[in-house]
């Protein structure tokens, strides 16, 4: 989804000097149609000189409360580690910012939900920036559901897991600040199978390992249970081979997708098997980040068009709390 070609771009702001922030986000807005980035904050003056200068934003602030007290900067990028996204989401919100906020959303289906909740008292937009989403190959995997092409969708088995440097530096080894597996890659699996069943699982069981110094997962699998004879099993890991899949399986076929969250530029392939044979569909490449900024910017302009509102990330992390209870617990948790 893209602004019409009359409509203004929306002023960006972007809050944290991440990995994601510089080499993703800020650059897709510079080349997206509906966005303009305007200004960027870090935690010093320094590193969001630095930062400005990287990304060539115009302006810099060195604080988080100097960006939003900027009258130019319409909507707000957060890209600061998770357990700082219910502070400066609310703040965006209530400074009357719109708020493209990096997953996970919160640390627990509460503050999430005091997110969104500020978010409409506001009137501004919430959306949690599950990039994926909006690349050209979902589209297609959930139209072939939606045509039947595998019958009833009854299992979904994804994972997404990377082997991270565990020195102790990165904050995703920090429990304080919502490190661990489950919130940082595990969410991607658990949302995909969301997004495939467009359903929300009734329990979850979990089983992870813990990485003892920072109290974290490093690695995490998921039963879910979306009742109506549906299940999934959702990985993630900070400390496997890099690797990725999703796939789908129903009553009369399969869908396979090769790179489910990071496909790259070049196009992408979807493997699907069923009663008439086995078919490669190759979809388009596409830079699902820039995608995803277009479609933020387009709901700033016509709140109506948003596919991802907030109580979506609401839903998501109640999923990920219960999930985070049944791996601490030992046993399995309603999601509620």
């Amino acid at each position: 989804m893209s602004p019409t070609p009359n409509t203004r771009p929306v002023k960006w702001g972007v809050i944290g000097c991440g990995i994601i922030a510089r080499n993703a986000v800020c650059p897709a807005i510079n080349v997206s149609h509906g966005g303009e980035l305007v200004a960027v904050a870090s935690r010093t003056a320094k590193r969001a000189a630095q930062l400005a200068e990287e990304v060539h934003a115009p302006r810099s602030h060195g604080s988080y409360e100097a960006l939003l007290d900027d009258p130019e900067v319409e909507a707000v990028y957060i890209g600061l580690p998770n357990g700082l996204h219910p502070e400066w989401s609310i703040r965006s919100s209530e400074a009357g910012k719109h708020v493209l906020c990096e997953k996970s959303l919160s640390l627990g289906a509460e503050s999430a939900r005091r997110m969104a909740e500020a978010a409409d008292r506001s009137n501004v937009r919430l959306m949690e920036a599950y990039m994926y989403r909006h690349h050209p190959q979902w589209e297609t995997a959930r139209s072939l559901i939606a045509e039947g092409a595998i019958g009833e969708p009854r299992f979904v088995r994804a994972a997404l897991v990377g082997n991270l440097s565990r020195d102790g530096e990165n904050h995703r080894w920090s429990k304080e600040i919502g490190g661990g597996a489950l919130f940082d890659v595990t969410c991607y699996a658990i949302n995909m199978a969301r997004f495939l069943f467009n359903a929300e699982p009734v329990s979850v069981q979990t089983s992870g390992t813990e990485w003892e110094p920072g109290g974290v997962d490093k690695t995490t699998t998921v039963l879910l249970d979306f009742g109506e004879e549906r299940t999934a099993v959702a990985t993630g890991s900070l400390a496997l081979f890099r690797d990725q899949f999703c796939a789908v399986l129903g009553t009369e076929g399969a869908i396979h997708l090769e790179r489910p969250v990071h496909p790259g530029r070049e196009p992408a392939r979807i493997l699907l098997r069923n009663g008439k044979g086995e078919k490669t569909i190759e979809t388009p490449g596409a830079n699902h980040y820039l995608q995803m900024v277009e479609h933020f910017s387009a709901c700033v302009h016509d709140p109506g068009q948003s596919l991802y509102p907030g109580e979506e990330g609401v839903a998501q992390m109640k999923v990920l709390a219960a999930a985070e209870e049944a791996w601490r617990s030992g046993t399995a948790r309603p999601v509620s």
